[in-house]
């Protein structure tokens, strides 16, 4: 009967490799041999890493431990791939909010103006409206083969150019490509060259203060201002209200009780207790006690009461009224000179009375810095302070008699404007040209005055 023979023959150790599809990782399970069987070396599991294609970022370290230390049945992570890392999305930040709030607004010092309610954003050509930062391109990786993993590049921001918008050079903001106002219109940003209300200037609106053109197809109610940088049009009144343009004013109906100032024309309906100011020429159908001045030339139907500077002419069909409501009218610039030098003469007499004192104080304390060998502290600054004084006023008398010789130059040429009444002159009224004046004492119908070649006034028949 045969004997069985019951040794087990021996098993050589093992190593198993993983690698996911990715090829993101390379993970490994080492088995020890059994039976005396072959140990796991080092160059093994190397060569079934190559044979799975794995040479990148082998943790070489870590396998020499397990084998060394017999560290063995368990997975572990062999190799692993450098991850792409995905670029960032451009972004962009706007300085403006989409959402217009109209609120009172609040100064610096905490005071709220509850006429100013936020309603225009005024910005000039170039201001930035919005920052953009470009995307980025992102960093490539390496999977355990070697091979590249390509990064996903970042997208760039999604944004529009409004109307009156612009890219700048470098491709980084959006700027404004006109001054005007910025607001948010059919999804992106616009700079309006205009701003048109549609209804009244009141409380719901607040001021405007624009550097455009205001359009006002309502009125401008009391106490609110209106401001614009180029020209002002309002459909209705403009009752105690101020009205400032950097262009021309146009008033459909009459201003109240307002003051209006411009660079450009003025025209209206009518203009009742109102202040009004002009670089260039009004055109307003009816006055009724007014202070005027016209850089230009004034035409009307009818001045009734007030005072009128023109330095251009002026032509009207009536001047005064039947109650001789005192009206005065001063044509040309020389008027205004001579009350300019009137004011000068005035200064020097000023002036003239402080190097006075001044020579007083200065010879009284030198006669005690004499006497005492030594002023006090104070009275040496008094001294100072006197002959500092002298020396100022002496100089500004100077440059204000340099100023008299230019006006009485200018006050030597004669005016050529005239003041033109095609109606009717009341009593009551007068014309003023360079200092000579006419008084209407009596109702005179079609009248002209100006001055002849001598200077002289004329009155003549229109």
């Amino acid at each position: 009967m045969a004997v069985q023979n019951n040794v087990n023959p021996p098993v050589d150790g093992d190593v198993i490799i993983t690698v996911p599809p990715n090829y993101s990782a390379a993970y490994m399970s080492i088995y020890p041999p059994q039976n005396g069987g072959r140990d796991i070396t080092f160059e093994i599991v190397m060569s079934a890493l190559s044979a799975k294609g794995v040479k990148h970022n082998i943790n070489e370290e870590l396998i020499r431990s397990l084998i060394e230390n017999k560290d063995f049945d368990k997975e572990i992570k062999a190799a692993e791939a450098d991850m792409p890392v995905d670029g960032k999305n451009g972004t962009i930040t706007y300085n403006y909010d989409k959402e217009q709030i109209i609120a009172p607004q609040e100064d610096e010092n905490g005071f709220v103006d509850y006429k100013n309610l936020g309603l225009i954003r005024n910005i000039h050509t170039n201001d930035v409206i919005a920052v953009i930062t470009p995307p980025e391109a992102g960093t490539d990786g390496k999977d355990v083969r070697g091979v590249v993993m390509k990064a996903a590049p970042g997208k760039p921001a999604p944004y529009t150019l409004g109307k009156g918008t612009k890219l700048s050079e470098d491709g980084l903001t959006i700027v404004a490509a006109i001054d005007g106002h910025v607001c948010y219109r059919d999804k992106a940003f616009c700079v309006e060259p205009m701003v048109t209300i549609n209804g009244d200037v009141d409380a719901s609106v607040g001021n405007i203060d624009f550097l455009g053109d205001v359009v006002i197809k309502g009125e401008v109610l009391e106490g609110f201002a209106v401001t614009a940088g180029k020209n002002i049009t309002i459909g209705g009144n403009a009752t105690g209200a101020k009205i400032k343009a950097g262009g021309s004013i146009t008033i459909k109906k009459g201003a109240i009780n307002s003051k209006l100032i411009a660079h450009g024309n003025i025209s209206c309906q009518f203009c009742e207790y109102s202040d009004i100011s002009t670089d260039s020429d009004l055109n307003i159908q009816n006055f009724v006690i007014c202070t005027v001045y016209c850089g230009g030339n004034l035409t009307s139907k009818s001045i009734n009461g007030g005072k009128y500077t023109v330095l251009g002419n002026t032509e009207v069909t009536y001047l005064g009224t039947k109650n001789y409501a005192p009206t005065e009218v001063t044509a040309g610039d020389n008027a205004m000179l001579s009350a300019e030098k009137n004011e000068c003469l005035k200064k020097i007499s000023e002036l003239e009375s402080t190097v006075e004192r001044c020579n007083q104080i200065a010879e009284f304390l030198n006669a005690k810095r004499k006497e005492l060998k030594k002023l006090p502290e104070d009275k040496e600054e008094l001294l100072g302070s006197a002959i500092k004084t002298k020396f100022s006023s002496q100089n500004e008398i100077k440059q204000i008699r340099k100023r008299i010789v230019s006006i009485e130059e200018s006050l030597s040429e004669i005016q050529h404007c005239f003041v033109s009444v095609k109606g009717m002159a009341y009593p009551g009224s007068k014309v003023v040209i360079n200092e000579a004046v006419k008084k209407f004492d009596v109702e005179t119908p079609r009248v002209k005055i100006f001055l002849d070649d001598n200077g002289e006034l004329v009155t003549g028949t229109v």
